[in-house]
């Protein structure tokens, strides 16, 4: 059985949301960075993000999760030792890039003056 992924499902619906906010408005930025938690989110929003003509220009990947080590509240005198905190962080980073509009009027212009 597939286990469910309710926080990435949320994430996955804000970042449908923004595609879709971004054609409604016909405002879209030129460079956009995006940070994903797991493949399967990445993959869903790079889809849509490539239907609306962006492409993915840099990409990182990290560790999934990140520590931190506490130092014990009485330096150990009373048998409390140092606990080390983990926490699950976004470990793929995206930057994309909008592609340039290609015009169909300019495209044909540039074949006409080519054949002439």
């Amino acid at each position: 059985m597939a286990a469910i992924r309710v926080v990435g499902s949320i994430r996955d619906w804000f970042n449908a949301r923004d595609v879709r906010r971004m054609v409604r408005r016909r405002a879209f930025p030129e460079i956009m960075a995006r940070h994903y938690f797991d493949q399967a989110e990445y993959g869903r929003d790079e889809a849509g993000l490539q239907s609306i003509g962006y492409m993915a220009v840099a990409r990182d990947i990290t560790p999934t999760h990140v520590g931190v080590t506490l130092p014990a509240a009485s330096n150990g005198a009373s048998g409390h030792l140092d606990r080390r905190i983990q926490r699950r962080v976004a470990s793929i980073h995206v930057l994309y890039r909008r592609r340039p509009a290609t015009t169909a009027v300019g495209a044909s212009g540039v074949a006409g003056d080519a054949d002439a």
